[in-house]
């Protein structure tokens, strides 16, 4: 972070999302919760967030290529769901198991991360990055912390949408 916030937003933003297949992201976590207790903020919060947003800009894309109804609300749900930063229904459930939208969440998490990074934005209480915890970011770098999150989600929503790749569940 010292070195340059915007190729830590970057790296942790394009990587941040495959941690949580395995587990991985928890360390982070803790370091964001240790940084609160001890400096009153945290920066690595913020940089998590796009990619948090990209899963459902991805989620979003796979939708509405959908035809079937059944993972239609599926994907519905799992968009909810990681809009409220729980990713994992939507990683696990639709964009992982069709590979390139998964590609779409890091390539859009990457660049909102490195906007997060420029931003300067820090938590200032622990909360898993999503819609209802956006107030913990407030502060200096705040609107542009928002514009990293959104500008992720559409990065990802556009690259997904435009890839061909398989959409519906198998019959």
């Amino acid at each position: 972070m010292k070195f340059s916030p915007i190729i830590s937003g970057a790296l942790l933003g394009t990587v941040i999302q495959p941690m949580v297949i395995f587990g991985f992201h928890w360390s982070f976590i803790l370091i964001g919760m240790n940084n609160i207790a001890v400096l009153g903020s945290d920066t690595v919060l913020a940089l998590m967030g796009p990619a948090v947003f990209a899963q459902a800009g991805a989620g979003l894309a796979v939708f509405l290529k959908s035809k079937d109804t059944k993972f239609k609300s599926i994907c519905a749900s799992s968009i909810l769901s990681a809009l409220f930063g729980i990713t994992e229904p939507i990683m696990f459930g639709v964009n992982l198991p069709r590979k390139k939208p998964m590609i779409a969440v890091c390539i859009g998490g990457g660049i909102g991360g490195a906007i997060a990074g420029y931003s300067g934005a820090k938590a200032i209480a622990f909360a898993f990055p999503s819609l209802a915890s956006l107030p913990v970011f407030y502060g200096d770098g705040f609107l542009l912390y928002i514009l990293s999150d959104v500008i992720a989600a559409i990065i990802a929503f556009i690259i997904a949408y435009c890839l061909k790749f398989k959409v519906d569940l198998a019959k």
